[in-house]
């Protein structure tokens, strides 16, 4: 039988794993779940997208498969979380204030455990994207509506800054550091220092006993980056960002192209 090189695989979500619409072959996926099973190798979804999401983009695989969502900030195996990295109250609340003072203009969302928190003056058409990922959203008129028991992971913006700048700002100012990511769609997460994909893969494959060199991994943005420099197979998508290219060392085809599953089947069949 034929060595697969590879003992786990990470994939990022949008702009990878599903197309355009969204959606990706579930029959075609189940196919090649199967097989990775059989090869006793664990299949992880990567992703910035929120639990909530990513709950319902995996519906009849959540036993089957490990979970990293809002960019590291949540773990879950066998459907149950099993590490988290949420800001505190007082965090969160110094945070939101620090970037609504600096940039009054930006549209925000609060992700936390039981609701997700959109300010109700941003934008219409925030509101409006956000409503896919995050679908129990609450309108708050102001950050002080934040349930104290409801802890926040990430935030999620829409600002005219870059996630550079975002973290260096806060980061010189106060004790407490963050980490600022783009997350896609002229967006930026905020989450915990030291908190990437990175950091939740590493967390699984000392679970699983693997090396990062029985890694392969599938990334379309620079908050893969960090996925990919760690992976021993690294790919970036063919409509990937040309900064994440330069990084991987292998380019898969387009997410419109079934990009990932093109290449899992080359490796296993």
């Amino acid at each position: 039988m034929k060595k697969i090189p590879f003992k786990a695989v990470a994939v990022d979500m949008d702009g990878t794993f599903v197309n355009s619409q969204n959606t990706y072959d579930r029959q075609r996926f189940r196919r090649v779940l199967d097989k990775l099973h059989e090869h006793d190798i664990h299949f992880i979804v990567a992703s910035g997208r929120p639990l909530i999401r990513l709950e319902k983009d995996f519906a009849g695989f959540m036993d089957k498969i490990d979970v990293i969502s809002d960019n590291g900030a949540i773990l879950v195996r066998d459907k149950k979380i099993i590490n988290t990295h949420y800001f505190t109250h007082q965090t969160t609340l110094k945070l939101l204030r620090y970037i609504l003072s600096k940039h009054p203009n930006s549209s925000v969302i609060a992700c936390g455990l039981s609701n997700s928190y959109v300010l109700a003056n941003s934008s219409v058409n925030f509101k409006k994207f956000m409503n896919y990922y995050y679908y129990n959203y609450l309108t708050i008129n102001s950050i002080d509506e934040i349930p104290v028991n409801d802890p926040i992971d990430k935030i999620t913006l829409w600002i005219d800054a870059t996630p550079e700048e975002i973290e260096s700002e806060f980061n010189t100012d106060y004790t407490e550091q963050v980490h600022a990511t783009s997350s896609g769609f002229n967006c930026i997460d905020i989450i915990n220092h030291g908190v990437n994909k990175a950091s939740g893969i590493k967390y699984f494959l000392r679970y699983f006993k693997i090396n990062p060199s029985e890694l392969i991994a599938f990334g379309d943005g620079m908050n893969d980056s960090e996925m990919l420099q760690l992976a021993g197979y690294s790919y970036a998508m063919e409509n990937a960002d040309p900064e994440l290219k330069k990084i991987a060392k292998y380019e898969a085809p387009s997410n419109n192209e079934n990009g990932v599953l093109k290449v899992l089947e080359s490796y296993l069949n």
